[in-house]
């Protein structure tokens, strides 16, 4: 069992992305080289597994050598600024800023509800589908029971 009382897991998430690529060329938080740096802290789902690696990286087929290394050279900066993210409780997320600084904030489903309004209509739909899901990665809230009208 984790710190939290729970069953599941509980894992860093990082991810690094290039704005033009995903559509986010007005994204403010991409840097002078168009790449957007984030960590969550989720619940991982399944039981917990005792034997978790204790980093897993991920990069996409067909990166360049010279965007990969550079953005891991960016995460692990941002790392080393908010090293607490790597025991911080689910919900907890850190962006690296345009300057290089690194900023944290605490993602719950009421912000993302708030988030929702700014999305696309697509977008939007596809976040409230899985909202629930999402629920159980950050918080130890259970999805609201179906209205009965």
């Amino acid at each position: 069992m984790n710190e939290t009382g729970d069953d599941r897991m509980l894992a860093v998430y990082f991810s690094g992305l290039n704005a033009v690529t995903f559509d986010r060329v007005d994204e403010p938080t991409a840097d002078a080289e168009g790449h957007v740096l984030t960590g969550t802290v989720l619940r991982r789902e399944g039981p917990a597994v005792p034997d978790m690696v204790p980093l897993r990286v991920r990069v996409a087929h067909g990166v360049s050598p010279n965007t990969a290394t550079t953005m891991l050279r960016k995460l692990a900066d941002m790392i080393d600024q908010d090293a607490s993210i790597l025991s911080a409780v689910p919900g907890s997320a850190v962006r690296r800023m345009p300057d290089g600084s690194v900023v944290r904030k605490r993602i719950t489903p009421e912000s993302l509800m708030q988030l929702a309004e700014s999305l696309s209509e697509d977008e939007r739909q596809r976040l409230l589908d899985n909202l629930d899901r999402i629920r159980l990665e950050l918080t130890d809230e259970q999805p609201p029971e179906p209205r009965q009208d």
